[in-house]
């Protein structure tokens, strides 16, 4: 398969040599060649890298020049829909998985191939100007299904069409301070989540006025923890919640017929438990600051974090005793686990398609990846490469969690999505009056929404 995979990615199908002698190049040839300039613009990737490959791709294209330019997540939407609208947008956007479908009607689906041409000098005595043409092939979807982790078909293929290639693919893993696990007395981290309320009652630490002192980790509120609908979301995964769906939101299904037994509601509660003063697992409040910064002071001793957070904390905290294993799971069912990554694509208004998606053929390439990969110490998206991966400590508890990591939103607006999950949060943890049933309430909060994120789709 990994040869199969090669082909595709790195074998030119056609190479034609048209060699012109003394009479110079004609205007086809001319015109193939004349310099292009393609804008990338992306958010989190390492331009350090993208910059060696658009370094290697023009050496062995010099028509082609392939500017990076690193755009802050809060600028990106206005600052490419004003580019759209003056038409000077860019020719290749890094997108989150979850913003495919937003971004697509602005994209470029991929094409079976792409024709690229490539002049070189030839000739032992008189040297001459050639022109060759390349017919490179893109993955088709049954490629992308064999060679890439399963969530990647999942999330690029709309109708049937290809709408970007990742470079790595990251999952939601449980980070712990391993000298506040030990001076808890705990030998070993928890890998189901009974362990894990075990692990936070023994290793949450408050005063005689039941003021937490030491979280055991962040969970149960809303708005002071960056990863809130990602934990909700895991949680609701793994008690076998069909979250969403292209074009359908159906965690709200039979919440009627069901009522408290509802694994949506089971999951918001079990969340929600760790942030109620009430509950023997109450570890968490509005109060801390956000939960990334609690860890990194080493106020809490858990922190759920993808790949990209474990340069963030060694940042703040570089003397910690860090330590990363796979989420828990529930205890007795399928592992399953939640997919956060980014893909590169091209714009639909792009003058130089061509071009641009021969470079996104070119950075994913097996060797390539590779190279990316252990730059910035991500989990490759290539299902051949994950074995090797597996053996580096770094980043084993990701790549572990690959082959079950899945999206849990397949809309058009993931922004919405993620806040109307954060009120769902908010509002299922205040008191419930006097006059209302508690369970009515809580239907309607889960279908209202379900109707909000409805909209998105």
């Amino acid at each position: 398969m990994f040869k199969k995979f090669m082909t595709f990615f790195l074998i030119p199908i056609v190479l034609l040599s048209t060699g012109v002698g003394c009479k110079g190049l004609t205007d086809a040839e001319r015109i193939a060649v004349r310099p292009v300039t393609i804008n990338y613009w992306t958010v989190f990737n390492n331009v350090a890298q993208l910059r060696a490959f658009a370094a290697e791709y023009n050496a062995r294209y010099p028509h082609v020049t392939v500017n990076i330019r690193q755009v802050r997540y809060e600028e990106f939407d206005d600052l490419f829909v004003n580019a759209l609208a003056d038409d000077i947008a860019p020719d290749i956007i890094s997108v989150h998985n979850r913003a495919v479908r937003t971004y697509q009607p602005r994209l470029s689906p991929m094409p079976a191939q792409v024709q690229m041409a490539r002049m070189t000098i030839e000739g032992k005595y008189a040297q001459e100007q050639v022109v060759n043409f390349e017919t490179h092939a893109l993955p088709t979807v049954n490629t992308l299904k064999t060679s890439f982790v399963g969530t990647v078909a999942g999330d690029v293929v709309i109708d049937n069409q290809i709408y970007g290639l990742p470079l790595a693919v990251d999952t939601l893993a449980l980070y712990y301070n391993t000298d506040l696990l030990d001076r808890a007395g705990v030998a070993v981290p928890p890998t189901t989540w009974d362990e894990f309320m075990e692990t936070i009652v023994k290793t949450t630490k408050k005063d005689i006025n039941g003021t937490i002192l030491q979280a055991g980790a962040s969970m149960g509120t809303a708005y002071n923890i960056d990863n809130a609908t990602d934990i909700l979301a895991l949680l609701m995964l793994q008690n076998e919640v069909n979250i969403t769906q292209p074009g359908y939101v159906t965690f709200a299904q039979d919440i009627k017929r069901l009522r408290e037994t509802h694994p949506t509601l089971q999951a918001l509660r079990f969340y929600t438990d760790f942030a109620r003063s009430t509950r023997d697992v109450y570890t968490w409040n509005d109060n801390f600051d956000t939960a990334l910064d609690v860890f990194a002071n080493q106020q809490s001793v858990f922190y759920f974090g993808f790949a990209y957070d474990k340069a963030r904390i060694k940042a703040k905290a570089p003397q910690m005793n860090l330590s990363i294993v796979p989420v828990p799971q529930l205890q007795g069912k399928e592992a399953i686990n939640v997919a956060n990554y980014w893909v590169e694509s091209v714009v639909a208004k792009s003058k130089h398609q061509d071009i641009a998606w021969d470079f996104v053929r070119f950075i994913s390439t097996p060797n390539n990846i590779k190279s990316y990969t252990t730059a910035v110490g991500l989990p490759s998206p290539l299902r051949s490469q994950l074995a090797d991966q597996a053996e580096d400590p770094l980043i084993a508890p990701f790549v572990s969690q690959i082959l079950t990591a899945t999206n849990w939103y397949y809309g058009r607006d993931s922004a919405k999505a993620d806040e109307a999950l954060r009120e769902l949060i908010d509002a299922y943890r205040r008191p419930v009056p006097l006059d209302i049933d508690q369970q009515e309430r809580d239907e309607t909060l889960i279908n209202s929404a379900a109707a909000r994120i409805q909209q998105s789709m």
